[in-house]
């Protein structure tokens, strides 16, 4: 009775003032969960065959040459799309401008390559979006993973840990070489609380080096965590993960 009753008033809604697609601006109707037409959401750079330890694209296999050597993570690493033209500017609009609707495109990508990859084996049992440190959080007054991480959350049913991790001070990531990004200290992070889940996923906007979801994943292990997933929206082939 609620979805029809929901449906109902989406339906008015969508008559009286119609979606815009988040790409090209162009009204939609009706109204698409991902926020986008049917055209730009076909055309978004999904990455189709990824690696299965660190999500690079690649032409053949699923496991790249540095992954069956050492794996970026050891279970499965998922990125919905490539770092680049549209998948870029969904993540910068998100990132930098709170732009929601933005981040409602990329958690329904993220959906569709975690349906993907998950289905014939369980989801994890807990989310756990990558925290910014203090001061970051309050000059930006936005995480985007944590709003990524409740997205999937309200869809997979799955719980978000959001007090159980902190960031320590540093310099962003993003101002940072591919050298001095695989330099993450150790002290990065801290465990607020133990992890009372066995399986995870870390959840984060974009994937490079793999450094600070590595970083986290290595704490979170220590903390109790099992297995740890790694789920992104984005993936850059710029940088690649550190070769053994």
């Amino acid at each position: 009775m609620y979805k029809a009753i929901m449906g109902f008033f989406q339906q008015i809604l969508d008559a009286v003032l119609p979606d815009t697609c988040v790409v090209c601006q162009q009204a939609v109707q009706p109204s698409a969960q991902h926020r986008s037409c049917p055209h730009c959401w076909a055309a978004l750079p999904r990455i189709i065959n990824p690696c299965r330890h660190c999500a690079l694209p690649l032409q053949r296999d699923d496991i790249c040459g540095q992954c069956q050597q050492k794996p970026l993570c050891e279970n499965s690493c998922i990125a919905a799309l490539l770092h680049q033209g549209v998948g870029r500017d969904l993540v910068h609009k998100l990132k930098y401008s709170h732009g929601l609707r933005e981040g409602h495109t990329l958690a329904n990508a993220m959906l569709e390559a975690i349906s993907l990859r998950y289905s014939n084996q369980p989801l994890p049992q807990a989310i756990i979006p990558v925290p910014l440190t203090y001061w970051r959080q309050v000059r930006r007054g936005f995480n985007q993973a944590a709003w990524l991480s409740h997205l999937l959350s309200r869809e997979l049913d799955i719980p978000v840990l959001i007090r159980h991790i902190h960031r320590h001070p540093g310099s962003a990531q993003h101002k940072k070489n591919r050298a001095a990004r695989l330099q993450l200290p150790d002290n990065s992070f801290s465990i607020g609380k133990p992890i009372g889940w066995q399986h995870v996923a870390v959840v984060d906007d974009v994937l490079t080096t793999g450094a600070t979801v590595t970083g986290l994943t290595n704490h979170l292990r220590r903390a109790g965590a099992c297995t740890v997933d790694i789920w992104c929206a984005t993936r850059t082939t710029a940088f690649n993960h550190n070769p053994p």
